[in-house]
């Protein structure tokens, strides 16, 4: 029994491993075909998964997180409900009537389904997200796993620069319809791509920390007269290595907000680094904190595209615009899972220009508020806010041995749900399997009842010795 059971844990890890390494592969997994193989290798994997033991506050994240999409998946339903809603359909079904001369039936949603690419997609979150708890359970998983993620990522970057130097027109054998010239490794979108590589670089620059922390050294001179600091010394340098090289790579793919959000998921991740070593004042550390993001903001300004196009092109702005005004309009159940490229046409004036179809919001946020509502909105942003604070939270331990990995987490969460507020890269496939079953990994090992146990026992104080308290008890002993 026990010879089956480590059987379905080590298909369960390997069907994860293959999916975090591939997902990103063959254009970023947009077809509806990967889609589907990508759910059903993650939905093996997370049945697979039920055979592995996850602690109590395991099973209490993995709770909020199934009520959420719960919450989710029951709007997306009644939404479709014919005649269910009365005032609060959408007039879309009753012009329709009009014109058509026949009764079709009111729904809330604008369209009469859900689209099967939002099904798609929704499974895709839920599969590698359990699937991630799942290998986090184990440390020891939960390290193969990272490890996996930073040398794929690195390869990804390794291919993405030797494209952009021998066929920057091309996509792996397709031609790019868009960001000729720009990097986007196996992506079709340069601002995914950037995402992608900014997770790289803050997993292989937060391990190169490690391995300077892990250094002896009382003198430069003497840094490399001891065999230990050596070996320590070539990790430093071939992890920095990788890390530039990613952060190469996000440079050449020339999205901005990709760019400015991996150098803050970065700093963050330094961040909580460095504070569990340092013994400074709070002041001081938001004071440096300040200083950096000045610096970063002003280097940033002078960059590629930033400084020849600003922050964000101007129609996105008249997008946003109208999204708040759809929402203002349906703000409880919104308009229909996966029908903002329906509505958003309607909305169209002179001042966006008629080039390229809006077929995202280029705020995965705010589309969720125009799609499914603001309670469910409002649920999402506490859901991930929440993310960030157990992360950040168990990454501040002095004492953890996941420490490392956390702190790189946290980064990479900062880095998606930043650049998700003005942009689509969690909507990608690639990205959005890579991201969730790497912060499933890293919630798991926030909330592992084992490491807090053993921290629990590392802050509680020596047992005091028994003292006999009488004369019987001394003659006893």
């Amino acid at each position: 029994m026990t010879f089956r059971l480590q059987t379905i844990r080590a298909i369960q890890l390997w069907l994860t491993i293959v999916a975090l390494a591939l997902a990103p592969l063959f254009f970023g997994s947009v077809d509806p075909l990967w889609v589907v193989i990508w759910s059903l290798v993650l939905s093996i994997g997370t049945l697979c998964g039920l055979a592995v033991t996850i602690g109590a506050l395991q099973s209490y994240v993995v709770l909020v997180f199934l009520a959420v999409c719960c919450a989710y998946a029951l709007v997306a339903v009644i939404q479709v409900i014919p005649n269910l809603a009365g005032s609060a359909a959408d007039p879309i079904w009753q012009r329709a009537s009009d014109l058509l001369g026949i009764d079709l039936p009111a729904r809330i949603s604008a369209r009469a389904e859900i689209p099967p690419a939002i099904i798609g997609h929704f499974l895709l979150l839920v599969t590698s997200f359990l699937t991630g708890i799942f290998v986090g359970a184990s440390r020891r998983n939960s390290v193969l796993l990272m490890q996996v993620a930073r040398y794929s990522i690195l390869l990804y970057a390794l291919y993405g620069l030797a494209a952009l130097a021998l066929s920057p027109n091309m996509v792996l054998w397709a031609p790019k319809l868009a960001y000729s010239g720009y990097l986007t490794a196996t992506f079709i979108n340069h601002n995914t791509a950037a995402t992608f590589m900014g997770a790289g670089t803050i997993l292989w620059l937060c391990l190169a920390y490690r391995s300077f922390e892990s250094m002896n050294v009382s003198s430069i001179r003497l840094l490399l007269l001891m065999p230990a600091n050596e070996r320590l010394a070539f990790k430093l340098m071939s992890r920095s290595a990788a890390g530039l090289i990613c952060f190469f790579a996000v440079l050449l793919t020339g999205s901005r907000g990709g760019l400015i959000c991996t150098c803050l998921g970065l700093i963050v991740a330094i961040g909580l680094l460095v504070s569990g070593r340092i013994k400074t004042r709070i002041w001081l550390v938001f004071g440096l904190g300040s200083v950096a993001l000045a610096l970063l903001s002003f280097w940033l300004t002078g960059v590629g595209r930033i400084g020849s196009h600003g922050l964000f092109d101007g129609g996105r702005w008249f997008v946003y615009e109208s999204s708040l005004k759809l929402i203002g309009e349906r703000p409880l159940l919104g308009t229909g899972a996966g029908t903002f490229a329906d509505v958003f046409p309607s909305l169209r004036t002179d001042k966006l220009s008629s080039w390229g179809v809006w077929d995202y919001a280029h705020s995965t946020l705010l589309e969720i508020a125009v799609e499914m509502g603001i309670p469910i909105a409002a649920a999402v942003l506490l859901a991930a806010a929440a993310s960030i604070f157990i992360l950040a939270k168990s990454a501040l331990q002095p004492r953890s041995r996941d420490r490392n990995s956390l702190s790189a987490i946290t980064g990479i969460a900062v880095l998606s749900y930043l650049h998700s507020a003005i942009d689509f890269s969690l909507q990608v496939p690639g990205y959005l399997v890579v991201f969730g079953i790497i912060l499933g990994c890293g919630l798991a090992r926030a909330t592992s009842d084992r490491r807090h146990l053993s921290e629990a026992r590392s802050r509680a104080p020596a047992p005091i010795a028994d003292v006999p308290r009488n004369s019987a008890e001394r003659a006893a002993l």
